[in-house]
């Protein structure tokens, strides 16, 4: 289980035993929301793209990798 409650605002990065074949697990996510007791909805930074692809993943799939003020999404 993760040492730190996941909550909306706060950055992730997809644990090494989650990756897909061929990621790096370098990209970084902001948490939208928490969709239930074990899932959030993140969306990636730094892709480059005019829509960023989002994705809902197991909080136990990702670990805390830092925050960003909460205010950015009211």
């Amino acid at each position: 289980m993760n040492e730190r409650v996941i909550k909306r605002g706060d950055l992730v990065r997809v644990k090494d035993e989650y990756l897909n074949p061929g990621e790096d697990g370098s990209t970084t996510y902001v948490v939208l929301e928490q969709v239930s007791a074990s899932r959030i909805h993140v969306q990636a930074l730094g892709t480059g793209l005019a829509i960023a692809p989002t994705y809902i993943y197991d909080v136990e799939w990702v670990y805390y990798a830092g925050s960003v003020p909460t205010d950015m999404y009211e």
